[in-house]
């Protein structure tokens, strides 16, 4: 069985029920998975080459997948193994979920809050703590758009 989540505010929620005919109605289209971002420790993004068909309402000009690897997002309901859909970004709100390269090397996903500080990279799980930087320090690479598990 396939779970296909949506995010809902800034925030990832399951389908209420059964989706409808109509969620679905308008198709799917395929996307690249590009490989793997850590939800955990920060870490090079392993790269791979496959695609995956999502609905067509999670998709926008620039879309592709990651897999997650990690547990810091569980309670953002992004569990280890899951792809995750991303919007292609540059340039993110303060309390979406984004993937981000820190200091041009590792990659990883977390909320993002923007202080007069500096970032903080804010895991879903409260035995972790939030990473701490620099604005100049942390690159957008794209906003979380939804979930797909197939681990049901």
């Amino acid at each position: 069985m396939v779970a296909i989540l949506l995010p809902a505010r800034k925030r990832t929620l399951p389908f209420e029920g059964i989706p409808t005919y109509e969620e679905f109605a308008e198709g799917f289209v395929e996307v690249p998975v590009l490989g793997w971002v850590a939800c955990g420790t920060p870490m090079d993004l392993f790269t791979q080459s496959e695609t995956v068909a999502i609905p067509r309402r999670l998709a926008r000009k620039n879309t592709y997948a990651l897999r997650a690897r990690g547990d810091s997002m569980k309670e953002a309901n992004i569990l280890d193994g899951d792809l995750v859909i991303i919007e292609q970004s540059q340039a993110a709100e303060h309390g979406e979920k984004v993937v981000v390269r820190i200091n041009q090397r590792e990659v990883t996903l977390k909320t993002l809050h923007l202080g007069p500080e500096g970032v903080q990279l804010v895991p879903a799980n409260p035995s972790m703590a939030p990473i701490v930087l620099h604005n100049a320090d942390v690159e957008v690479l794209g906003i979380v758009r939804g979930v797909i598990r197939d681990q049901v």
